[in-house]
């Protein structure tokens, strides 16, 4: 059978048909990155997506303050359109970059005859005022015009682009939440002082979505990456050092001075797999506690083998307070994602037990033993492995740090991408207990005892 004819002319007419529809519709034929419809999904009162640059986040506000603005949120339901929608970011050149995102996202056909928007300046007004045609509005406002013009507002939505004043902030809430509105926030918090919005966070006050810059966070769903991994790399290669971890992962806080690890580069953040062979052994650290992120367990390679020592952070699990059984469920599936198993694990050490009260007693590796042994259904003692104690002698945590600096140096040290605390503590280290150290000290339980014995001899040596 002969297939038919190409016809160029139908084709032509398809393609600008389509062009066409992009154009005065942009928004129906948008697919977002993991990221934006995370931040776009989340129901919660105040939602922050933060990230680092070039992630998309300024697309994400506009995708949600238009979704509302429409009263066609494709992902949790919203007020009832018309409604009354803010913008706030701080200065007016900020302002202009906004407004063209917007503009090139809403649907021209939706918007009121009266909305004029001109290139370079943003929308017409005083107070830049987008109207639809169903009465819904958004405002844009800065922070650097001081008074916003709160008096007799009441807001559904606030998108903020930038860290505002905490004392903006309070009035913004008073409006947005009376009318049972949400507050969306997408931002890298640089530039401001964040720490009260850090505070919020930390409270359980804020729904916080953190976004590294990698190319599976710039790949919208079903497309390809908008950024390659040299791209990145060469984004990354353009900022200081104390502001890369800002900028590109959306982290609090940069590289401070008088970090432990300055030998620390972003060349030993890598996504390949650890080098394996006949000297390479597997170790697991674990550190216990009961606060949110103080459950720590990290997986390593390491060769003992050589002059100097060669350490790979493999991946990690970060928790809080829970029970033994549920601890020992995720460190197993750490190993299966790995391609592991118990089995592969040359020596599990632990810290001593933590002392909180929360589940019954205080974790202790122990109690950890007990949680593999109902998971994987052995008898009680009848674990093949033991979560050993973690030797610290004085001058241990000296000790060990200077290893892994020393690996570093040498170019002999690599941490998957993947584990993000780890990174974070490796960059903010600085012998200081605040919440960076529970990382550093399951690296050291889980590497020093296969790459430095005479640090953990016991002092009793039984004969048998």
């Amino acid at each position: 059978m002969t297939a038919p004819a190409f016809d160029l002319h139908a084709f032509t007419k398809n393609v600008r048909e389509l062009a066409s529809r992009a154009e005065r519709d942009p928004l129906r034929f948008m697919r977002w990155t993991p990221p934006q419809k995370a931040f776009l999904s989340d129901p919660s009162p105040v939602v922050l997506l933060r990230g680092g640059n070039q992630i998309g986040k300024s697309y994400a506000q506009c995708g949600e303050i238009i979704y509302r603005a429409l009263g066609c949120h494709p992902y949790k339901q919203t007020h009832r359109v018309p409604v009354e929608i803010w913008v706030v970011v701080h200065s007016w050149e900020s302002s202009v970059s906004f407004q063209s995102k917007l503009w090139s996202m809403v649907p021209k056909n939706e918007l009121h005859p009266s909305v004029v928007f001109v290139p370079g300046k943003g929308f017409v007004g005083k107070v830049p005022v987008v109207r639809f045609k169903n009465g819904s509005i958004i405002r844009i406002k800065t922070t650097s015009q001081g008074q916003l013009g709160l008096a007799s507002a009441t807001l559904h939505y606030v998108g903020i682009d930038e860290p505002p004043p905490a004392n903006i902030w309070g009035e913004l809430s008073a409006r947005v939440f009376r009318n049972n509105g949400q507050i969306g926030m997408a931002l890298t918090p640089v530039g401001a002082p964040v720490e009260w919005l850090r505070e919020l966070v930390k409270d359980g006050k804020i729904s916080d979505h953190q976004a590294s810059l990698t190319v599976e966070n710039t790949t919208p769903e079903g497309c390809r990456p908008m950024l390659t991994q040299e791209q990145i790399d060469d984004i990354a290669s353009r900022y200081l050092p104390m502001d890369r971890a800002p900028r590109l992962e959306g982290a609090w806080e940069g590289v401070i001075e008088g970090r432990t690890f300055d030998a620390f580069q972003e060349d030993h953040i890598t996504t390949r797999a650890p080098p394996t062979g006949p000297t390479y052994r597997i170790g697991i650290g674990i550190d216990h506690g009961a606060d949110a992120g103080s459950q720590v367990a990290i997986l390593v390679a390491v060769n003992p083998a050589g002059r100097y020592a060669e350490i790979h952070i493999i991946d990690e699990y970060i928790a809080g307070a829970a029970d033994p059984e549920t601890h020992a469920t995720e460190i197993l599936r750490m190993l299966k994602r790995n391609g592991m198993d118990y089995h592969s694990v040359d020596r599990w050490t632990g810290d001593r037990k933590y002392g909180g009260k929360r589940y019954g007693a205080a974790m202790s590796n122990n109690r950890l033993m007990r949680g593999f042994e109902r998971i994987l259904g052995f008898p009680m003692g009848g674990l093949p492995f033991r979560i050993r104690n973690a030797y610290k002698p004085s001058g241990s945590v000296y000790e060990g740090c200077s290893v892994v600096q020393e690996a570093m140096i040498r170019n002999k040290f690599s941490v998957n991408a993947k584990c993000e605390s780890m990174i974070r503590s490796l960059r903010l280290f600085c012998w200081v207990d605040d919440g960076t150290k529970h990382a550093i000290d399951a690296l050291r339980y889980a590497s020093m005892p296969l790459l430095n014995r005479n640090l953990y001899v016991p002092n009793t040596i039984r004969l048998g």
